[in-house]
C-alpha cells in the first residue's frame, strides 16, 4: 500500500490520490489541516506506523510539506503543524528500509542553490553569469539583469539601483519561454512555460505544453540529481542571448498538478511506477 502525506487543499496531493483511485491502486492518504487532524502514533520499539489506532503495513511513501495555509484561521500556527507533521512522517520513512520513496538520503539535507549552480556547471550544464552580494555590483549598462534572493521567500525583480538587506543572485536577464524538467525515478519529462511576466508567480499567468528535453540537458540534469541523490525534482532553464538553455535551479518538493494536467495522468504516473518499481534506466519522455 502506498501511503500520500500532506496537506487537504494541496492540489497536488489532490491530483496524486485522484490518479491513484483512477488506477485502482491502493493507497492511505494521510492528508491534515483545514479542520482535519486524524490520530497518528510511531512505536519507535518496533517501527510501527498507526493511524486512528489501526497500524498501517506501508510499501511506499510519497509526502510534501503542506505550505497551502493562507486560508487556514491561524496561519502560523498552521505552519508549525505542517512542519511537525513532515518531519514525524519523513523521520519514520527514512528509517523503514523496506519503504520505497524518493530522495531517501536528501530530505534531512539542506538543498542549497549557491551549490546547485556550481554543481550544474560541472555536470556539463550551462549556467548564467552570476554575482552574490548585497550591494551594487558593477554590471554593463547594456545588458539587463535581475536579482532574487539566494534562499527564496520573494519574486525575481529587475536590478535595482540600492543594495538590499540580505544576500541575493544577481544575473543577466535571460529569455522566455522556459523549460521546466522533471526527474522521477527513472524518467525525464519536460515543460515549456509562457509568461509575459518576469516572474510568473506574481499573476500566475502561465500556459504549458509539454517539451522535448534535449538530450545534452537531460544528461547533464541526469548527473546533478545523481550527485545530489535526487531520484525526484524538477530544474528550470531559461535561454541566454545566444539561446543557450541555462540551469537556473532544481527544486526537491516542486509543484506537479498544473504539469499533470497537461501530461494527461503521465507526471502522476511516473510518480506512483516510480514508488512501485525498483529505480530503472532513465529515459526521456517527450
Amino acid at each position: 500500500m502506498i501511503l500520500i502525506a500532506g496537506g487537504r487543499t494541496d492540489p497536488n496531493m489532490r491530483r496524486l490520490a485522484g490518479r491513484l483511485q483512477e488506477r485502482g491502486i491502493v493507497f492511505h492518504d494521510l492528508l491534515t489541516g483545514a479542520g482535519h487532524c486524524p490520530q497518528m502514533r510511531i512505536d519507535l520499539g518496533d517501527g510501527r506506523l498507526f493511524v486512528d489506532d489501526k497500524p498501517l503495513s506501508v510499501s511506499a511513501c510519497f509526502m510534501r510539506q503542506d505550505v497551502f495555509l493562507l486560508d487556514e484561521p491561524d496561519p502560523a500556527a498552521a505552519q508549525v503543524a505542517a512542519m511537525n507533521w513532515f518531519q514525524a512522517l519523513r523521520g519514520w520513512s527514512v528509517s523503514q528500509p523496506g519503504i520505497r520513496l524518493f530522495n531517501r538520503h536528501t530530505y534531512l539535507r539542506e538543498n542549497n542553490k549557491i551549490q546547485n549552480l556550481i554543481l550544474a556547471r560541472d555536470s556539463g550544464l550551462a549556467v548564467p553569469p552570476t554575482i552574490i552580494t548585497n550591494g551594487c555590483p558593477a554590471v554593463p549598462d547594456d545588458v539587463p539583469h535581475i536579482q532574487k534572493p539566494v534562499a527564496g521567500g520573494e519574486y525575481t525583480a529587475e536590478l535595482g539601483a540600492t543594495g538590499a538587506r540580505y544576500p541575493r543572485f544577481v544575473q543577466p536577464r535571460l529569455n522566455r519561454p522556459e523549460m521546466r524538467v522533471y526527474r522521477i525515478g527513472s524518467q525525464i519529462m519536460g515543460f515549456w512555460l509562457n509568461s509575459a511576466d518576469l516572474d510568473y508567480r506574481r499573476a500566475d499567468d502561465v500556459s504549458l505544453t509539454r517539451a522535448e528535453v534535449p538530450s545534452a540537458i537531460a544528461a547533464g540534469l541526469i548527473r546533478l540529481c545523481d550527485r545530489l541523490e535526487l531520484d525526484f525534482a524538477a530544474a528550470d532553464f531559461m535561454s541566454d542571448d545566444q539561446g543557450r538553455l541555462t540551469f537556473l535551479e532544481v527544486n526537491t518538493q516542486p509543484m506537479f498538478a498544473a504539469f499533470d494536467r497537461v501530461a494527461d495522468g503521465a507526471l502522476c504516473d511516473a510518480i506512483i511506477d516510480g514508488l512501485a518499481a525498483p529505480a530503472a534506466q532513465v529515459t526521456t519522455a517527450a
